[in-house]
């Protein structure tokens, strides 16, 4: 074999395995391609990936002092936005400068870090007695929670029971660090005034 012939066969087949690598490299690229995608789908999707039944939680202030503590029969969590549902919630305050206030729904649902709650289905507000008011119960079918600030919000009809009156109306705002309460619109009030102390 001459010299020139081993050295077209030497590139050729140098050649040959380049061709070989860059296929194989290719199919392996499209094949990894194509086992991420049903992963990728699957990361968007809204399924939960745990739950937790008969759940007690509390959280604390940058002080770490309990500001409020939630329970329910069922949680359900959801990776795509961290967000998580439950059923049969009830907040309660634990401020003790304020009356507690108890938040009661057939279901809540909670953003990621937990600072916006919505509650749907016979939501039934409860703000206990002191020593100068009476208790007071708002109930109304949906309203969202901002635990930050202490507000509660709805668009929706209330009804409100402050001792033994009642005031219905449409959209409120409920502010427990104020101490406030707005009625939006439709606004009808039953006033009983409180009987005489002795």
């Amino acid at each position: 074999m001459t010299p020139r012939v081993y050295d077209r066969l030497a590139a050729g087949m140098s050649l040959a395995l380049l061709l070989t690598l860059a296929a194989g490299t290719y199919f392996l690229a499209q094949m990894s391609l194509r086992d991420t995608g049903p992963a990728v789908a699957l990361a968007v999707a809204h399924e939960p990936d745990y739950f937790v039944e008969d759940l007690v939680f509390t959280r604390i202030n940058t002080r770490g002092e309990p500001v409020f503590r939630v329970s329910a029969e069922r949680m359900l969590h959801y990776p795509d936005d961290q967000s998580s549902t439950f059923d049969k919630p009830v907040m309660v305050s634990l401020d003790p400068a304020n009356p507690r206030v108890t938040l009661r729904a057939d279901r809540g649902r909670t953003s990621a870090e937990g600072e916006v709650t919505v509650l749907d289905g016979n939501v039934v507000m409860v703000r206990d007695a002191s020593a100068s008011e009476p208790e007071m119960t708002i109930r109304t079918e949906s309203a969202t929670v901002y635990s930050e600030t202490e507000i509660a919000r709805t668009d929706q009809p209330v009804r409100i029971e402050r001792g033994a009156s009642v005031l219905t109306g449409v959209g409120m705002e409920f502010n427990n660090a104020a101490r406030s309460l707005r009625v939006d619109s439709r606004v009808q009030l039953t006033w009983q005034p409180p009987p005489p102390t002795r």
